[in-house]
């Protein structure tokens, strides 16, 4: 009868959840807060029927999990007290809950679903939240990503929170479902280039949400391939977009790793490659060639070309080394005794074509990874551990991919033995090797 009155009172609650706020100044008395059921009492908020109250408490909680203020050994065991109490009173599966309710057409809310996100950002560190987490986000981030309405920077920060979690927690996240919503939405930038640096962001994480799920868990391969993701990252690579770098590491991460069913039709990713028709996409590449060098620049804009050569994990020395490994995945499975005849003739071909063109450019990057792994091998040091770091970034791993391609081509093509020998021979890299 007297709506006043509970406004009064909503206000006032509002202004002590902000009040509250203050708390973060000093997170090594967390833990005496979540004691006294603190954590509780704010998780309970999220399911006001205010939705600015609910917005309120998750800017709340957005604050007190920021481990940033968390500075000492007293700060940090009431940052993980705090943690642990929001953990239990099932505070996870109620902010999740809470995405689901705010509109983000309100743009108040929006930010809500902003803070909420970051909550979560904030304490998926630890392996057993982060996959908790990873359990109760996996449905509303899927559908999040493919949406084509909301708040951009929603979206965004739903692909980051989820490439995070994809990192960890690949086994939880490797379902049909996401793998799918997250090809649809990387099917967005098959021929256009992103609009602007968020976007370019966006595009980063959903393609590095892919790669973490197939190089983390053995179930994404063959749903991935069942998806037809193999001719999605095909074609982004054939159009030379901005695309096309990332979709050369999605490619490795599901060519990499061998398989027991990779002579599968329906779910061996080397087969599915050559059976689209893949390495009319990944040869050119191998040699620099259109799509490689799209890859990199991805745009005719001048200033996108200098922006794009600068992003982090494409410059064009981590481009070659994803193309070398895709053809070396390529030889090791037509190498098989089981392999189809036909692809096996079909990859042996590539090679021998154009005058070996192609041979000849696996030994003249061969030469160059062994030279520079060499040197720091010479170089030494005091750590055999540090120097082995150095020497995969030197291009190890590379180095033994090439290595691999060079022997299925010593066995399967006695025509371009002429060719090894003479490449080998070349520059001492024999006595290297």
């Amino acid at each position: 009868d007297e709506p006043s009155k509970f406004l009064e009172s909503e206000v006032d609650l509002d202004d002590a959840i902000k009040g509250l706020g203050l708390c973060a100044a000093a997170p090594e008395y967390y833990g005496e807060f979540a004691r006294l059921g603190g954590v509780g009492s704010v998780i309970g908020l999220l399911a006001h029927e205010n939705p600015d109250i609910a917005a309120s408490a998750v800017a709340l909680l957005f604050d007190l999990t920021d481990a940033d203020d968390a500075v000492g050994d007293e700060a940090l065991k009431g940052h993980q007290a705090f943690v642990a109490a929001l953990v239990e009173c099932e505070g996870l599966e109620t902010l999740a809950q809470s995405l689901e309710r705010f509109d983000e057409g309100v743009p108040e809310e929006a930010q809500a679903r902003h803070h909420a996100l970051g909550v979560f950002e904030h304490i998926i560190e630890d392996e057993d939240v982060a996959k908790k987490a990873a359990s109760v986000l996996q449905k509303w981030l899927s559908t999040r990503i493919v949406a084509k309405k909301g708040d951009d920077a929603v979206k965004s920060y739903s692909a980051e929170v989820l490439s995070i979690l994809c990192g960890s927690c690949a086994s939880t996240l490797a379902t049909p479902a996401t793998i799918d919503a997250l090809l649809r939405a990387c099917s967005k930038y098959r021929r256009k280039d992103p609009e602007g640096p968020d976007d370019e962001e966006l595009l980063e994480n959903l393609f590095q949400s892919l790669a973490a799920l197939l190089s983390g868990a053995a179930d994404a391969t063959p749903e991935f391939v069942r998806a037809e993701g193999v001719e999605l990252m095909l074609r982004c690579l054939s159009e030379g977009r901005a695309a096309a770098a990332p979709a050369l590491r999605v490619l490795a991460a599901a060519l990499e790793h061998p398989r027991d069913d990779a002579m599968n039709e329906e779910t061996g990713a080397p087969r599915r490659v050559i059976s689209a028709d893949g390495m009319r996409h990944l040869f050119p590449a191998l040699m620099g060639r259109c799509a490689a060098r799209g890859a990199v620049v991805g745009s005719a804009d001048r200033r996108a070309k200098k922006r794009r050569k600068r992003r982090r994990n494409d410059d064009q020395r981590m481009l070659d080394e994803h193309v070398v490994a895709c053809v070396a995945a390529l030889c090791l499975y037509a190498a098989q005794e089981n392999a189809p005849d036909e692809a096996r003739a079909r990859l042996v071909r590539k090679f021998l074509e154009k005058d070996q063109e192609k041979l000849k450019k696996v030994l003249e990057r061969y030469g160059g990874y062994m030279r520079d792994v060499v040197a720091i091998e010479r170089e030494g040091g005091a750590d055999p551990l540090q120097t082995l770091a150095r020497a995969l970034g030197a291009g190890l791993h590379a180095l033994r991919l090439c290595g691999s391609i060079l022997a299925f081509c010593a066995v399967f093509a006695p025509a371009a033995r002429p060719t090894l020998l003479e490449g080998l021979g070349r520059g001492g890299l024999g006595e290297l090797a």
